[in-house]
């Protein structure tokens, strides 16, 4: 039986390192989050019995009774430990971002325009959604 080899070209290469390193240290900055919030090595915005008391509302109902850290909003709350284990999960949903700049430089490096604009046009869209820039009525 004739085994193939697979090649990755160096674009993804670039993108799978970042990818690598990246999602490993999310897991981490999520592990850290947790153990910061459930063991309140920090001080919290909305004390634990208060969030589970009210884990029957909706989303939006929540967020309107316990006055929760969410969204950017959260990163102004950077010391209260349940801000901080939200922002790891914020950082978690970037990683894609990191990928697609090492992804549209490595094409840059390439020469290969038509790739690059795609890649950078791709992260405008995630940080146009991210940040609510534009945004369809809500």
């Amino acid at each position: 039986m004739k085994q193939e080899t697979v090649h990755a070209d160096k674009v993804q290469l670039a993108y799978a390192a970042i990818l690598s390193k990246a999602t490993t240290l999310s897991i981490v900055f999520v592990i850290l989050g947790y153990v910061v919030y459930i063991f309140q090595l920090l001080p919290l915005s909305v004390p634990i019995e208060q969030v589970s008391e009210n884990w029957h509302l909706r989303a939006s109902e929540f967020h309107q009774n316990i006055h929760a850290p969410f969204g950017w909003n959260a990163l102004s709350d950077f010391g209260k430990g349940d801000a901080l284990s939200y922002i790891s999960i914020l950082y978690l949903g970037a990683v894609t971002m990191f990928c697609l700049v090492a992804a549209g430089f490595a094409f840059l490096k390439e020469k290969n325009v038509i790739y690059t604009v795609i890649s950078f046009v791709q992260l405008l869209v995630l940080i146009f959604a991210a940040t609510g820039i534009i945004s369809g009525g809500h």
